[in-house]
């Protein structure tokens, strides 16, 4: 049985309340990503941020995505366009992770990350990793009509981030974990930009994950420069397929004197992707099992019992000293 429905014994009130969510993130969310169409899913992670949760060691992730989207040529006609991305990682004794991207007609980078501090039950993740490990400062799937990268007045490449993450469906008992991240480079709104919402923190980001099955994920971030939401869905433990719509604020603001209809940065994409996770391929290493925040351990769900059993031992010892 599903760990989260366990807790429910305990909190029958939480679970009325997801249900409520689960239904406003239907109607709410699921049509933003229908109808909407940032290069999602061309690093590791969420939609277009990292997150604190890695690979088990000797473990690869393989994923291949498209990105559709519309720009206008130099006749002011609207074309339809799509973009290709994907990723390679391998998890390093389940505290590391390195990789590469590959970014369309931008080429391949490289990518690294390490976990500072595990995630427990009440403890968040903690995380540093760097993306867009090349040379070229315009690292970006798009290219001009005179086949130069998109130019960023900001670089793009060398993004250094830093990233804590919390998982509630254990602390609170709510199936929602939330990242809060800081980063340099493609992390970074510049100043120049013409988005529907300003960045007040440079480099911030964060995303919302919602956990409605044990088989399904919605998330919702800001990436540091735009808004994004989409879905995942597990198939099974190796295959699971994903969808999301990003810079989603470019369908919440009207067309303006400062708008360039052949910039390709200012239209929302629609993305699909196709994630295949294999391994471990090696024994993992011997890491306590109660440091590790998986749906899938029994450990944690038996720890969480354990932890139930004593404070109601507590309660009826107490209840025996008042009655002598």
């Amino acid at each position: 049985m599903f760990i989260i429905d366990r807790m429910f014994w305990f909190f029958p009130g939480v679970k009325r309340g997801i249900m409520r969510f689960q239904l406003f993130a239907v109607l709410f969310v699921f049509p933003l990503v229908a109808i909407a169409g940032g290069l999602s899913f061309s690093h590791y992670g969420l939609l277009d941020t990292p997150s604190a949760s890695l690979l088990k060691h000797t473990e690869i992730a393989i994923s291949a995505s498209g990105t559709a989207y519309s720009l206008e040529d130099s006749s002011g006609a609207s074309n339809m366009n799509v973009a290709v991305a994907g990723y390679l990682e391998v998890g390093l004794f389940s505290r590391g992770q390195i990789g590469g991207t590959y970014l369309g007609e931008a080429g391949f980078s490289g990518t690294a990350r390490g976990l500072l501090l595990n995630e427990t039950i009440s403890r968040p993740g903690i995380s540093l990793g760097i993306e867009n490990i090349i040379g070229e400062e315009n690292y970006e799937f798009y290219r001009n009509p005179d086949d130069s990268l998109y130019h960023y007045p900001n670089a793009q490449n060398f993004s250094i981030y830093g990233l804590i993450s919390k998982d509630f469906s254990y602390f609170i008992s709510l199936p929602v974990c939330l990242n809060i991240g800081f980063g340099t480079g493609r992390f970074v709104q510049s100043a120049d930009a013409v988005d529907g919402f300003e960045n007040p923190v440079p480099g911030l980001f964060g995303s919302l994950q919602v956990h409605p099955t044990i088989n399904s994920e919605i998330m919702l971030e800001w990436d540091g420069r735009d808004l994004n939401a989409g879905g995942a869905f597990n198939l099974n433990k190796h295959f699971s397929v994903m969808a999301a719509a990003s810079e989603l604020e470019h369908l919440f603001i009207s067309s303006d004197s400062t708008a360039n209809g052949q910039d390709v940065m200012q239209y929302a994409k629609f993305s699909v992707a196709l994630q295949v996770t294999l391994g471990p391929f090696l024994n993992r290493t011997a890491l306590d099992p109660y440091e590790r925040l998986r749906y899938t351990d029994d450990d944690e769900a038996l720890e969480l019992l354990r932890e139930y059993r004593a404070r109601v031992r507590e309660e009826i010892l107490e209840m025996e000293s008042t009655i002598h």
